[in-house]
């Protein structure tokens, strides 16, 4: 049953796909409702709405209230990219290869968000942190907060290559520790320190600190990974 699920929801995600690698729906635009879709697609629409849900996780589309779906404002062919990772996940990556580029997109999007960032980026990347904390305090999951945390820098950043760069490598992160063990009760405490640390030198627009707190963080983040 879970084999039929997925698949369901990978037939949606790659007819996403192909409307947007053809430009036959554009960035900004509104896709079609889920009864649309699902009749187009000839799937049910439990299998869009789930799809879709995955899609605004990564941030590719936004759901309004009234409005539907409306897609994000990322380059078509980045788009494209960023689904084609999400369908791909399937946690095989090299772990040292996939954590030393995200180390190098990391420091480099903290850099540049403390150069660049607006009251709005500065606002989101604020609100990530404080979700993170608040999962953390209720003793949740943080996986999802932690890499929102990361996309509202890499958002808040400047740079539109570098937003889709982070998106792409995001499904492939969270595929890789989806099963990580969190058996460290003061785990998720010690990252929301090392994220006050970005969270501080961006807000002072200190370019140097932000990259060398990122530095640190993700230096942190692969020793907690690769711990038997």
């Amino acid at each position: 049953m879970k084999e039929k699920k997925e698949e369901g929801e990978k037939r949606v995600l790659e007819h996403i796909q192909a409307l947007l690698s053809s430009g036959s729906i554009k960035a900004g635009n509104k896709l079609p409702s889920e009864r649309q879709l699902s009749e187009s697609f000839g799937v049910t629409r439990g299998y869009v709405r789930k799809a879709l849900q995955r899609l605004e996780y990564y941030g590719l589309v936004k759901t309004l209230p009234q409005k539907g779906s409306v897609v994000e404002r990322i380059g078509g062919k980045a788009m494209s990219g960023i689904i084609q990772a999400i369908i791909e996940i399937d946690g095989s990556e090299d772990i040292d290869s996939l954590m030393e580029t995200r180390g190098i997109l990391e420091r480099h999007s903290a850099r540049l968000a403390a150069e660049r960032a607006t009251d709005e980026g500065l606002a989101s990347v604020m609100d990530a942190h404080a979700a993170f904390k608040a999962a953390a305090d209720a003793g949740a999951d943080t996986l999802e907060e932690d890499h929102l945390f990361h996309l509202a820098i890499a958002r808040a950043c400047g740079n539109s290559v570098t937003l889709s760069l982070v998106s792409i490598i995001t499904p492939k992160i969270i595929a890789m520790n989806r099963d990580f063990a969190e058996n460290d009760p003061g785990r998720a405490s010690r990252t929301y320190g090392e994220h006050q640390a970005i969270v501080d030198a961006i807000v002072a627009k200190n370019a140097d600190a932000a990259e060398a707190a990122m530095r640190s963080h993700m230096e942190k983040s692969k020793s907690r990974r690769l711990i038997k």
